[in-house]
């Protein structure tokens, strides 16, 4: 079944229908903060979901493009969630194919998956926490795809 994703932006239509995907990942995130992350016109991270051909919303990353002090362009992907269980893996790199193509697309040389974790939500607006590399895992962004 790989390869029958839509693989896009975030829509304001998609918005609460992708609720369900960010709080299984932040069990405390209400749908108001997320609505307005969502639909914040000038925030930082970019919001990509997999779409399955009924039009149901199975995958969801957040990530974000940074300069980063040591290793230079960086995509920075603070979550990465899948939800299907008839087709786990081809949902995973049909999202992941995506994520590396964008990381070339910003010259990013280097991405960096976050540790999947609650907190996350509040840490990805800390500079901080950006600048940090003793977290996550870091990947060259160029390779072929597992």
């Amino acid at each position: 079944m790989a390869g029958i994703y839509v693989i896009a932006a975030l829509r304001p239509d998609q918005i609460v229908r992708a609720y369900p995907l960010i709080q299984a990942a932040v069990p405390t995130l209400g749908m108001v903060a997320w609505q307005r992350m969502a639909s914040d016109a000038i925030r930082r991270e970019e919001i990509l979901v997999a779409v399955n051909p009924r039009g149901y919303i199975q995958g969801l990353s957040i990530y974000r493009h940074s300069d980063h002090p040591v290793v230079g362009p960086l995509l920075d992907v603070i979550f990465l969630i899948v939800t299907s269980a008839a087709d786990e893996r081809g949902l995973a790199r049909t999202l992941f194919a995506s994520i590396r193509s964008r990381a070339k697309e910003l010259r990013c040389a280097q991405i960096r998956f976050w540790n999947q974790n609650a907190g996350n939500w509040e840490q990805m607006h800390d500079e901080e926490q950006f600048q940090r590399l003793d977290h996550g895992l870091m990947m060259l962004s160029g390779g072929k795809d597992p």
